[in-house]
């Protein structure tokens, strides 16, 4: 945890501008030179250093949360969008997301970082599909509570 922060920071810091790294836009009028003719205007390049990208790419998807959820359905993308919706209307107050697993289509809800928070809410999502079955996936971060 604390190498990701630290990571993170140093990424913040070259993007930033604390280290030279040539970021500028151009505007694509009529008096620029013949290469930015070929930009619109309001088009943003981004130009840095080599370094900077190879450390994006490595830092790219170590976000990511591994958990679990509980597959309900698979099928058709229209009946996925309905399930979807008929979940969501009841009180278990979990998120249901729609997920392409070629050529049809799941619903997912929930998003548990543990198995036990899964079997807390697995017998109840059991009792309206029978046929749901646990999965490991990526998940959302917990949210945390808004104060008013």
């Amino acid at each position: 945890m604390k190498l990701k922060f630290v990571l993170t920071t140093i990424v913040c810091l070259i993007l930033c501008g604390m280290a030279p790294a040539n970021l500028h836009a151009q505007t694509g009028s009529a008096n620029s030179s013949k290469d930015s003719l070929l930009i619109k205007e309001g088009d943003v390049q981004f130009h840095s250093e080599g370094r900077i990208d190879s450390l994006e790419k490595r830092l790219r998807g170590k976000t990511d949360l591994k958990g679990y959820r509980i597959q309900i359905f698979l099928g058709s993308y229209q009946d996925a969008k309905n399930v979807r919706a008929k979940f969501l209307t009841n009180s278990l107050g979990l998120q249901a997301y729609i997920v392409q697993n070629a050529p049809d289509y799941v619903v997912r809800v929930g998003d548990f970082k543990t198995n036990l928070e899964l079997h807390k809410y697995l017998d109840e999502v059991k009792k309206s599909y029978p046929g749901s079955l646990v999965v490991v996936d990526k998940i959302e971060p917990p949210r945390f509570p808004k104060h008013k």
